[in-house]
């Protein structure tokens, strides 16, 4: 029996990701985030790191792509965070807990395009 995990998902044709463009996919139970930067593929795991928001709901930003939800932007090809916007949306919000700021990087996910077709692998 093969490891779902390490298997390469056939998730989409090449055509249905033209460059600039993201649409969310699910590989067994995982939301995946994949796209076309500026010619290149990405994939990697939909939920935010910050609070898991749907980065689908996001935009991009250069090659980030930033959370609708509280403006934190991830590298998507290195999974870096590289900024945190304020999370203020007032002067007179007090932060309760500095926890609340903490993110982690994304996960991020082999894809690979052959013969027309993109490829996703979870492990």
């Amino acid at each position: 029996m093969k490891d779902s995990k390490m298997y390469r998902h056939p998730i989409c044709k090449s055509t249905e990701l033209v460059d600039d463009t993201m649409k969310k996919v699910t590989i067994d139970t995982v939301d995946v985030l994949v796209g076309r930067r500026n010619g290149k593929l990405f994939a990697c795991n939909n939920s935010c790191p910050h609070k898991a928001a749907s980065l689908s709901k996001g935009h991009f930003n250069g090659d980030n792509i930033v959370c609708y939800m509280h403006g934190y932007e991830y590298n998507i090809f290195t999974g870096k965070l590289e900024k945190m916007s304020s999370w203020k949306k007032e002067d007179t919000w007090v932060e309760q807990d500095p926890e609340w700021r903490k993110s982690g990087d994304l996960v991020l996910y082999s894809i690979s395009e052959e013969n027309g077709t993109v490829y996703v692998t979870l492990k």
